[in-house]
């Protein structure tokens, strides 16, 4: 008889761990608070040596510690209370507004690296891409392609007055039925017809006429 083989026990997701970066500030040190936009200002020293610091420094699990050390923020304190305090300054309100200010500057500075990339693929014809990088600089610079669209109308009557008017009118001027019929469409042509035509109220000379049952 064979012994079966022993269960492997799952294994335990490994935990996270903190990169240790270091706390050596990464910012500048001149602290030209004059350009800076409103947000920016509107934090203290600290606060806005915090948010440079996320700038400038390192992308990554840990990387609020280091810009709360570096920014001068819990000095001998232990590890978790530093997560705390890092998480506290990370969503103050004013701290989040300064870090969307900051974000829309460099956003906006990158993007003319971003068209000199898309420019020097539009002029590689060689590359796959050629085209549609010649195409998004064409939409974003006002020479976008444009596009045509053919819309077939139909004419749906409705039966309303304004169209037994019209019948009404073009009878009277001996507009021929062929040319009705492109108006109105046969089956629009002929209930019209039969609204006019039946004992319901007719049209003579643009006025509604009550007509007696068999008169």
């Amino acid at each position: 008889m064979m012994t079966p083989a022993p269960r492997e026990e799952p294994s335990r997701p490994k935990r996270r761990r903190r990169q240790k970066y270091s706390t050596a500030p990464l910012a500048p040190d001149n602290d030209a608070s004059a350009s800076y936009g409103p947000a920016m200002r509107a934090l203290s020293p600290m606060q806005r040596r915090f948010v440079l610091e996320l700038r400038h420094g390192p992308a990554g699990y840990g990387s609020e510690i280091r810009a709360l050390k570096a920014a001068g923020y819990g000095k001998g304190s232990n590890e978790n209370t530093l997560y705390v305090m890092a998480n506290h300054v990370l969503h103050n309100p004013k701290v989040q507004d300064a870090l969307r200010e900051l974000g829309g500057k460099i956003i906006r500075a990158e993007a003319f690296v971003s068209i000199r990339n898309v420019s020097k693929i539009a002029n590689d014809l060689t590359h796959r891409d050629c085209l549609r990088a010649n195409l998004a600089l064409m939409d974003r610079g006002g020479f976008a392609p444009e596009t045509f669209h053919n819309i077939i109308v139909e004419h749906k009557t409705d039966y309303t007055k304004q169209a037994l008017e019209e019948l009404a009118t073009f009878r009277r001027l001996g507009v021929e039925r062929a040319r009705l019929e492109e108006i109105f469409g046969r089956d629009g042509l002929y209930h019209l017809e039969q609204q006019l035509d039946a004992g319901r109220p007719k049209l003579i000379e643009g006025e509604c006429v009550e007509t007696a049952p068999g008169g």
